[in-house]
């Protein structure tokens, strides 16, 4: 998507007059910024907060420069379900058409959290089930796997973090090779207003608890797609959980492998198995500001 439109582009995008944008942007409905000159600008994330919230129709993808969001408009012959369309199109290679999906069912009013549990696990989960009965299945596998990383990417640069918004810093566990999982939770946690950086697959908890100290981090996050060596990985989640507590922050663990972790919920750990429960424990929290410290 375009950094910033003007309004004549956005209104163009969606089928209006200009002067309604402006009008809209005078009287508050849009936030835009002004030039040196006094024109107003439109950000990207700006543009795709109103259509999410007045359902506006996108007669101009190219104008804001979705061009995934017009291919995959172009219909194709996997049928109208969603899930069924994402699994196809990652399938075959349709990276395009895959991100298009994506970007509108964004756009429709649903949630990043609704999007990941949606197309994208059932996707995905298909996919990785291919190899069982076809050569091919691998290689499958890691396209897709690509693909849909470019999509939660896309989302990403949809979010605006709320001004002041708590921090969260999170990855996958050393020899935990996804990236996925992680990325999708950073998109979820962005998606809710919070400012998130993913440090990855293969994260040291050493390295994770070092984030949490340099960004002042008010949530961590560990994605465990695959549990090796659990004795000594839950040491070390204990240890950066006393850390956490003494700070007031919280540890959210997730992925398949998770529970093998023997974890228990608490004040400081809270243990989830979906997206969907993600989005409503930050929806319910009352996270405490962070500003990345400058010293030390």
């Amino acid at each position: 998507m375009k950094t910033v439109l003007t309004p004549r582009q956005f209104a163009e995008a969606i089928g209006v007059s200009e002067s309604s944008v402006k009008r809209w942007v005078d009287e508050g409905h849009i936030v835009a910024t002004r030039t040196a000159g006094g024109h107003r600008r439109i950000s990207a994330q700006e543009a795709a907060r109103y259509i999410r919230e007045h359902a506006s129709v996108i007669e101009r993808p190219d104008i804001l420069g979705l061009d995934d969001l017009e291919a995959f408009q172009v219909r194709g012959e996997v049928g109208d379900d969603p899930d069924e369309r994402f699994f196809e199109y990652l399938r075959s290679g349709a990276a395009a058409q895959a991100r298009g999906l994506v970007l509108s069912a964004y756009l429709q009013g649903r949630s990043v959290a609704q999007i990941v549990d949606g197309p994208v696990a059932h996707a995905m989960a298909r996919i990785g089930e291919l190899w069982v009965a076809n050569p091919s299945g691998i290689f499958w596998e890691h396209r897709a796997t690509q693909i849909a990383v470019q999509a939660v990417g896309r989302l990403r640069l949809l979010q605006t973090p709320r001004k002041g918004a708590p921090v969260a810093v999170g990855g996958a566990p050393s020899g935990d090779r996804y990236i996925l999982p992680s990325l999708a939770v950073a998109a979820v946690l962005e998606g809710e207003g919070l400012r998130a950086t993913n440090l990855g697959a293969e994260t040291p908890i050493s390295t994770l608890s070092l984030g949490v100290d340099d960004l002042d981090a008010r949530l961590a996050w560990l994605s465990v797609s695959v549990a090796t060596n659990v004795d000594t990985l839950r040491r070390q989640i204990d240890r950066l959980v006393a850390r956490l507590a003494r700070r007031g922050a919280l540890l959210v663990v997730g992925g398949a492998e998770a529970r093998k972790l023997g974890l228990t919920k608490s004040d400081t750990v809270y243990v989830g198995g979906s997206m969907a429960e993600l989005e409503a424990l930050v929806q319910g929290m009352r996270l405490a500001p962070s500003e990345p410290r400058s010293g030390n």
